[in-house]
């Protein structure tokens, strides 16, 4: 009987014991964006984080951190908490551009940071106000070349994917366009709309809309394949040069150090939101196709962009203080 009554209060103590162990997460977890509201990266990150916030049962609450081509929403990242509580959004810039653009160093990118999962893939796109004269981008080129340095072509500000790949255009084409920096795709599209500028290079989600009302042109995808939410627009190869393709993907990452456990509840959560139909349907409305997998896929693709970006970068020219 004495061995039966020690044995219950051994089990009602370890019952305890878990019942007082906190069930991951117990609160709010932040979700660093490192770019302006309203553009690709905020809208995709909202998108993934009212998804995870269901599946976590804590909300998601998204903090844009802007500047530097993203590099300081990226270096809050690394020295948040390794708690959980603090996660961020990062893309193929962020983790693999920035190795070979700047010569300063914020942070370690193979030591600061651990990997959640990817999210999704995004094609950039050229685009111009819809009063242009040009209709293709062989047109706009030539135009270019006819006035040197006289049209000009915005992006987002240096580090970004669309930055680069003016930069690659202009290499590759032989374009004789000016190329503006912008911190905002907002200020971006407002002075194309205005006339201010002549043409623009950025994510193709958050010009959709202006696409198809009629408010702007495009002229060219800079993915292999057209995008699925525009099949008229072609691609960059396709109106005569073959070696240009440039897309840019997504993954979240969380500082390094954040617990296994952590990392692991994060990653089911972002797998799952990617897998919904009403997230994979409005990704794809977008032109972005879901990516998801375990918290190693991410290292794996940063390993297979790294030779590209490195070797297309240094021929680009292109290193940033």
């Amino acid at each position: 009987m004495t061995r039966k009554l020690f044995g219950l209060a051994a089990l009602f103590l370890c019952l305890g014991a878990h019942g007082a162990r906190a069930e991951y997460p117990e609160r709010a977890i932040t979700l660093i964006v490192p770019a302006a509201a309203g553009g690709n990266a905020d809208i995709t990150a909202r998108l993934i984080g009212q998804e995870m916030s269901r599946e976590l049962g804590q909300p998601v609450v998204v903090e844009n951190r802007v500047g530097a081509g993203g590099r300081i929403g990226t270096q809050a990242l690394a020295r948040a908490p390794a708690d959980g509580y603090t996660i961020g959004y990062a893309h193929v810039g962020t983790l693999v551009l920035h190795r070979y653009l700047f010569k300063q160093q914020l942070y370690d990118l193979d030591r600061d940071f651990a990997p959640i999962g990817l999210v999704a893939e995004t094609p950039n796109v050229i685009v111009v106000n819809a009063a242009s004269p040009y209709r293709d981008l062989p047109a706009f080129i030539a135009a270019s070349k006819a006035r040197p340095d006289r049209l000009t072509m915005t992006s987002a500000d240096p580090g970004t994917t669309s930055e680069v790949g003016v930069k690659l255009f202009i290499a590759q084409t032989g374009a004789a366009v000016r190329q503006i920096p912008y911190k905002a795709t907002s200020a971006q599209l407002s002075d194309l709309l205005g006339g201010h500028v002549d043409a623009m290079m950025e994510n193709l989600p958050p010009l959709i809309g202006n696409l198809k009302d009629g408010r702007l042109r495009a002229l060219a995808v800079t993915t292999r394949q057209r995008a699925a939410s525009n099949p008229d627009v072609p691609t960059v190869a396709e109106q005569g040069y073959p070696g240009y393709e440039q897309s840019a993907w997504s993954a979240l990452m969380a500082p390094a150090g954040t617990p296994p456990a952590a990392i692991a509840r994060l990653n089911d959560a972002l797998n799952r939101a990617l897998r919904s139909p009403a997230v994979a349907q409005e990704l794809r409305s977008r032109s972005q196709e879901p990516l998801d997998g375990p918290p190693e896929a991410v290292r794996d693709q940063i390993r297979r962009e790294m030779p590209k970006w490195e070797h297309l970068i240094k021929a680009a020219g292109t290193t940033l203080d």
